[in-house]
């Protein structure tokens, strides 16, 4: 019976596209020529930073990033919100229970 070659391919050939890409550390100056040509336009966010190898192969990672999901000028908005999760409709408008007693009308009338 015939072998389908379709899916035969060299592991040095994708080891070598792999390292040049940039998907595993470049190995020879060829790959990080390519490597260097290929990401040579790229903004590199993070310019200024410094990154520890040793610290992340010895897990001694010591600095944790915060993620600020919110802008500050949200922050009142968001206190507002909290405060009426907890307090009930203590401080909040009409028009805004109204809204909210017609949301839970609507899905309770739903005849789906």
């Amino acid at each position: 019976m015939a072998e389908n070659n379709k899916h035969i391919f060299d592991l040095e050939i994708l080891d070598h596209y792999l390292c040049s890409t940039g998907f595993i550390c470049p190995t020879n100056e060829l790959q990080l020529d390519l490597f260097e040509k290929l990401y040579d336009g790229f903004d590199y966010k993070l310019k200024d930073a410094t990154i520890d190898v040793s610290a992340i192969i010895n897990n001694q990672l010591s600095k944790k990033s915060v993620i600020r999901i919110f802008n500050e000028d949200n922050l009142d908005e968001i206190k507002e919100l909290k405060m009426a999760a907890r307090k009930g409709t203590q401080g909040l408008s009409q028009d805004i229970i109204d809204k909210m007693y017609g949301k839970h009308r609507k899905k309770s009338d739903d005849t789906k």
